[in-house]
């Protein structure tokens, strides 16, 4: 692919995310200051607010599909990572959109 027509591309939302995330916990660390620690129940909890503050404007229906479809994601991309990592295989992670 010609690397002008690379550039147009839009980033990986997911990458960004995570490399949000793995920057914030270098530039604050975790509770027991460890490197590398990542604070998962923070992060689950800022992606809770996430979801709720990007669907409160819609109806109740169409919130509480949002949700149930961002459960069966999360199952679903759970699967594969699981499947990766019992392979050794880790080219899906970032890939996966």
């Amino acid at each position: 692919m010609p690397e002008d027509q690379v550039s147009d591309e839009r980033p990986c939302l997911h990458c960004m995310m995570v490399e949000l995330i793995d920057d914030f916990f270098a530039d604050y660390p975790a509770a027991g200051g460890e490197p590398d620690k990542i604070d998962i129940d923070e992060v689950l909890a800022a992606i809770a607010k996430t979801v709720a503050e990007l669907t409160s404007t819609q109806t109740s229906a169409v919130r509480q599909q949002m949700i149930e479809q961002l459960m069966r994601d999360v199952m679903e991309y759970d699967g594969e990572f699981r499947q990766e990592d019992a392979t050794g295989s880790d080219a899906g992670k970032h890939r996966t959109h």
